[in-house]
């Protein structure tokens, strides 16, 4: 309540105040720490919140960033850390302390039949992860989930940090009544660490003893492994589009595990990353995020997310209107957009996308790709204008940019860097 409430009032107190991107206002924090917190601190990381939890943004590793520069284009004091931090992970390997990532254990004889039916896509086989979405009535998206099959009857999902009332809400209205399926919440017992990049073997490889190789420990596979005297789920998954894995483990061994890391990578180049270098990261590879690019005013298939839908499965919530969308096309599809010009800043959320004078779409994340060296965008626009090639523009303050719609994934299409 109290942090409700200060939250409330700082709201009211900036009514009137511009709303910066990159803005992160202080009141009522921190609330909700990992246990790395101040050894993050000690290595200059800047800290926002992203569900209540203090997540680092960028780490002003020569101490002498000032305060956090805000600004609505692209003269910030950490522009040129953050493209450190996305070099390093692109080129060697970056670590990550990623903390309230929402998860839950799902289990118990009826949990693939209350999983199957609550998701319109495919259940992972035994020891797999799969990326699985949840809809409503309308066929719209109302959940995103990362699904990891532990047992024949017990699923491990992960959903974004923001969502972790919203999803604990969704998960109970659809049990099962007769007791088939138990759900274990696991938000504030298990950390997450995250190894990314071309050497992220070496690193994990002198931390473990376990086989890393592609063919014992495939991308997309999960499996538990000891590091010193942790137990610790690793998954062949990450959001940046590189070799890698994330590895989820008890708080109370994660500084434990973080400190054999941090070891580990000295001699690999490794570097510490915040969530602004994720972002750009993520972009490149046209990764959706949880309350921009997703949410309940899009179905998949006009989030170009139909190669996640099962539409064989005979009964799951929102089939039917997915059947009928399938029949009559989706109105608009999401599409990466490359600005023709670097300019002077990225398209914020909500930009308008015109083609010639009629508005045709909006964005819902801009950045500028210290991998591709453009800036770039994700963004809903109308089915006609959605191939690749297409010249449109978009508002970016108040100035029309042309851009080009581009073909997804920007960055490797092939994925051979997260098969690697």
């Amino acid at each position: 309540t109290t942090y409700t409430v200060s939250k409330a009032i700082e709201t009211y107190q900036n009514e009137y105040a511009p709303a910066f991107p990159y803005e992160e206002r202080p009141a009522a924090r921190p609330l909700r720490t990992s246990p790395l917190h101040h050894r993050l601190a000690s290595q200059g990381a800047r800290f926002g919140v992203r569900g209540g939890w203090e997540r680092a943004l960028w780490y002003d590793r020569a101490g002498n960033g000032g305060e956090q520069t805000l600004s609505f284009r692209r003269e910030r004091n950490w522009f040129a850390t953050v493209g450190e931090e996305v070099r390093a992970v692109r080129a060697a390997v970056g670590i990550m302390d990623l903390p309230g990532f929402t998860k839950f254990m799902i289990e118990g004889p009826g949990a693939q039949g209350y999983l199957d039916r609550l998701v319109c896509s495919r259940l992972p086989n035994l020891g797999r992860i799969a990326l699985a979405y949840a809809l409503d009535h309308r066929g719209r998206i109302v959940s995103e989930f990362t699904l990891t099959r532990l047992a024949p009857q017990k699923f491990y999902a992960i959903a974004a940090a923001a969502a972790e009332c919203h999803d604990d809400d969704l998960l109970t209205r659809a049990l099962p009544v007769d007791g088939s399926v138990r759900i274990e919440r696991l938000s504030e017992r298990l950390g997450t660490l995250v190894l990314a990049g071309p050497r992220a073997r070496d690193v994990l490889g002198r931390m473990t003893r376990a086989d890393l190789s592609n063919k014992a420990f495939p991308w997309l596979m999960a499996k538990t492994i000891e590091i010193g005297s942790a137990q610790v789920l690793a998954l062949r998954v990450n959001y940046v589009g590189e070799l890698g894995w994330e590895l989820h483990a008890p708080t109370e061994y994660l500084l434990g595990i973080h400190e054999a890391a941090i070891r580990a990578g000295v001699e690999h180049g490794m570097r510490p990353f915040g969530l602004y270098a994720m972002d750009s990261l993520r972009i490149d590879k046209c990764y959706r995020g949880w309350k921009s690019d997703l949410e309940s005013g899009y179905s998949p298939l006009e989030a170009s997310l139909e190669r996640f839908v099962d539409l064989t499965k005979p009964d799951f919530v929102g089939r039917a209107a997915m059947l009928a969308e399938v029949e009559r096309g989706p109105a608009c599809r999401f599409v990466p957009l490359v600005l023709d010009a670097p300019g002077t800043a990225d398209a914020p959320y909500c930009s308008t996308v015109f083609g010639g004078d009629e508005a045709i779409g909006i964005a819902t994340s801009g950045v500028w790709s210290h991998t591709l060296n453009q800036s770039i965008a994700l963004a809903y626009v109308r089915s006609d204008l959605a191939n690749p090639g297409t010249k449109l523009c978009i508002d970016v303050l108040g100035e029309r940019c042309p851009a080009t719609v581009g073909r997804e994934p920007l960055f490797d299409p092939e994925n051979a860097r997260l098969r690697g």
